[in-house]
């Protein structure tokens, strides 16, 4: 999840000015990420560690339109509070931003319905680890619009990422 997380960062694209909105349940592999590609803002939690939806409402209007991404876990590794990432991917939309999902404690315990892309409660980006759902170690998942992948250079290169190597470059 903390890889996928940090290739989302990587690739996402921010202009100057442009924020993410996160919260203070994140685990630090979906916080840290976005820290030196945008300005971070932390939507409340209340006093039972439950995310305050009158604040993140409340950010996403004072910030539009210069919040980009809401990124939330799906379920907190410390309440074990599961967000309804649905309601916030269309209060996300309404203020043209995308969410991303942390799934790593969602997914192996809930079917996640990422909806269609025209729907208002889609979710953008989705990271989750392999292992979570018993998978062989090492591997994990990212899910996102494809033009945002093939955007930039990869990370990794070698093997198929590149059409001719020649010695000059």
């Amino acid at each position: 999840t903390t890889e996928a997380i940090n290739k989302l960062a990587h690739r996402f694209y921010f202009s100057s000015g442009d924020m993410v909105l996160t919260t203070g349940m994140e685990h630090h592999s979906n916080d840290l990420p976005w820290r030196n590609k945008a300005l971070v803002k932390y939507v409340e939690t209340d006093a039972e560690g439950l995310l305050d939806i009158a604040d993140l409402e409340k950010k996403l209007k004072h910030n539009y339109p210069r919040v980009k991404l809401l990124t939330v876990t799906g379920a907190s590794n410390v309440t074990g509070h599961i967000n309804d990432i649905h309601r916030l991917a269309e209060m996300a939309h309404e203020h043209k931003a995308l969410i991303m999902v942390d799934g790593a404690q969602l997914v192996p315990h809930q079917r996640v319905d990422i909806k269609a892309n025209h729907h208002p409660q889609h979710i953008d980006f989705i990271a989750f680890s392999g292992h979570k759902i018993y998978a062989p170690f090492g591997t994990g998942v990212l899910i996102g619009p494809r033009d945002v992948f093939l955007k930039g250079d990869p990370e990794y290169v070698g093997g198929g990422t590149v059409d001719m190597v020649t010695s000059a470059k």
